[in-house]
C-alpha cells in the first residue's frame, strides 16, 4: 500500500509498506551500495524507466514462458529417469541425442534468463549510478 503526501517545496513524499524480508533487502543493498534507502529508491525509480525487459510486463511474460520451458525440460528427464530406473531404457550411446537436446535446450534456456536478470539488474545498476561498495575491515560477514 503506497500514500502520497502533499507537495512541500518542490519535493512530494510516499509511502510504501514493505514486508520485514523487503525492507531487510532495502537496508542490506542501502549499506552494499553506501546510500541512504530513500536515494536508493530514488535513483532506482529513476534508472528503472526504459531499462529493460526485466521491468517490464513483456520481460514478466517472458520470465514465464522460460519457465514453464524449464518445466518441460524437467519432465522430460524425470521420464527418462523413471525409465532408467523400470530397466525400460536405451543404453547411454543410444540415448546420447536425447541428453544433447535437453542439454542444448537447458544452455539456451539458461542464457535467456541471465540475460533478463542479470543484465537488466547491471544495466540497472550502472544507470542508478550504483556501485557495491568494498567491506570496510571491521566489517563482518553476513
Amino acid at each position: 500500500m503506497a500514500q502520497g503526501s502533499g507537495d512541500q517545496d518542490g519535493k512530494r513524499s510516499f509511502r510504501v509498506v514493505l514486508s520485514d524480508a523487503d525492507f531487510d533487502t532495502l537496508e542490506s543493498a542501502s549499506g552494499a551500495f553506501g546510500v541512504g534507502k530513500s536515494e536508493l529508491v530514488r535513483r532506482l525509480v529513476r534508472a528503472s524507466v526504459d531499462v529493460g525487459p526485466a521491468l517490464s510486463s513483456d520481460g514478466l511474460e517472458g520470465i514465464e514462458a522460460l519457465t514453464g520451458q524449464v518445466r518441460i525440460v524437467g519432465r522430460n528427464l524425470m521420464q527418462v529417469l523413471k525409465a532408467i530406473h523400470r530397466g525400460d531404457a536405451v543404453g547411454i550411446a543410444e540415448s546420447e541425442p536425447v541428453w544433447r537436446g535437453l542439454q542444448e535446450m537447458i544452455a539456451v534456456l539458461d542464457a535467456e534468463l541471465t540475460g533478463l536478470v542479470d543484465g537488466n539488474g547491471v544495466l540497472l545498476r550502472e544507470r542508478a549510478g550504483l556501485a557495491v561498495v568494498a567491506a570496510q575491515p571491521g566489517d563482518e560477514a553476513a
